[in-house]
């Protein structure tokens, strides 16, 4: 499944999913698609911004600052 940012020419954007690209292909040419805001079906792709998913990475620890210890709830670092 690949899921598209799809524009009408009223200017309206909405996501659609799609099994593949022939399938968005063949439905634009077919006028199959139509915006849900207006009803439009002239639609093309929008612009879009990549996904990346990327793995959960694990956490960097904070190295020490130097300041003495927060155990009470106040960062020196932070004025409290």
């Amino acid at each position: 499944m690949i899921v598209f940012d799809l524009r009408c020419t009223q200017g309206h954007t909405f996501e659609e999913w799609f099994r593949s690209s022939t399938e968005f292909e063949e439905r634009t040419a077919a006028h199959d698609l139509t915006c849900p805001s207006c009803g439009d079906t002239h639609i093309e792709k929008a612009l879009m911004a990549p996904r990346v998913n990327g793995g959960s990475a694990a956490a960097v620890p904070a190295t020490p600052c130097g300041m003495p210890a927060c155990g009470t709830g106040g960062c020196a670092m932070m004025g409290s």
